[in-house]
């Protein structure tokens, strides 16, 4: 299996499991596109920059650093779930244990994001437990 490389530092025991492209969908009008990682501990996202590439073309957009905009532990996800933006049926929707909604929108076969995340979930262990 390849390694995944990452620009950010990653913690000593975390490996990352799966990436794919997609959009962290802030509210009704925002968005921003990048890649969406989950690693054994957390989920990141990671930020293009769109307006570098619209500025200087594909060079700035190539030179620009990347840029995590939005990481949260497994262990604070209370509730994930497929949902829908508009047109778009993938959307990944976090619920956090401090009472925050995260979605993204997930590019190519949600049916492989969706068992990365349950197999990236198995090793978890809650904060608090139901039964």
């Amino acid at each position: 299996m390849q390694q995944i490389k990452v620009k950010w530092p990653l913690n000593p025991q975390e490996t990352v499991l799966f990436k794919v492209n997609g959009v962290y969908i802030k509210n009704s009008f925002s968005a921003k596109q990048g890649v969406l990682y989950i690693t054994n501990e957390r989920i990141v996202f990671e930020a293009k920059p769109m307006l570098m590439f619209l500025l200087f073309g594909i060079i700035g957009w190539l030179l620009t650093r990347k840029k995590v905009a939005q990481e949260f532990q497994l262990s604070d996800i209370t509730d994930f779930k497929r949902t829908k933006h508009g047109f778009n049926k993938k959307i990944a929707e976090f619920d956090l244990i401090d009472g925050r909604k995260v979605r993204f929108g997930v590019t190519g076969k949600w049916e492989i994001f969706d068992a990365a995340y349950q197999k990236a979930m198995i090793d978890v262990q809650p904060l608090f437990s139901v039964n």
